[in-house]
C-alpha cells in the first residue's frame, strides 16, 4: 500500500507546489498604449509601445513599412493571481490544471501596419482597433469615476 500512495502523494504535492496558474497571472504583457503615438512620432515612440517589428518593406517614394506583432488581453493581473491561490488551496490543489489551461489560453496576437518617411516619422498608421465596450463594462466605468477606487481610500 505505502509504494502505491508515495507516488500519489508526490504527483499531488507536484501540482500543488507547482503554482503554474499562479505565476502564469503574474506575467504577461501589457497591451500597447495605441494614443502614445500620432502621426508624425518618430520610429522610437512607436517602438517603444509595439516592440521591434516583426517585418520590413521598402515602398516607393523612399518610403518604409513596418508590421509589429503584440499580444492583447493578457496583462499582468494580481487579483486573478491570488484568485488562482485561494482556489488552489480550497480544492487542495486540482484546480492547478483547469487553471493553468485557462491562463494558457488567455489573450491573444494583433498586428499594425505603420508606414514611415525617409525621416522616420510615421506617415500612416493601421493599428489594430478594439472593439468598443459592452453597456455592462460602460457602466462599470461610469460607477468606478463616480465613487473612484475602494482601494485607495
Amino acid at each position: 500500500m505505502v509504494k502505491t500512495l508515495t507516488p500519489a502523494i508526490g504527483l499531488y504535492m507536484l501540482l500543488v507546489l507547482s503554482g503554474c496558474s499562479v505565476a502564469m497571472a503574474l506575467s504577461g504583457n501589457t497591451p500597447p498604449k495605441f494614443d502614445a503615438f500620432e502621426i508624425g512620432s518618430t520610429r522610437k515612440q512607436v517602438e517603444l509601445q509595439l516592440g521591434k517589428p516583426v517585418s520590413s518593406r521598402i515602398l516607393e517614394g523612399d518610403k518604409k513599412e513596418d508590421l509589429y506583432r503584440y499580444e492583447i488581453g493578457n496583462s499582468p493581473n494580481g487579483h486573478r493571481a491570488l484568485m488562482n491561490l485561494y482556489i488552489d488551496f480550497a480544492t487542495f490543489g486540482i484546480w492547478e490544471l483547469p487553471g493553468t489551461i485557462i491562463e494558457a489560453t488567455m489573450g491573444h496576437y494583433e498586428e499594425s501596419k505603420i508606414i514611415y518617411g525617409s525621416d522616420d516619422r510615421v506617415l500612416e498608421i493601421h493599428v489594430y482597433q478594439p472593439p468598443p465596450p459592452s453597456p455592462e463594462v460602460k457602466a462599470s466605468q461610469e460607477e468606478h469615476d463616480r465613487y473612484g477606487d475602494p482601494a485607495s481610500k
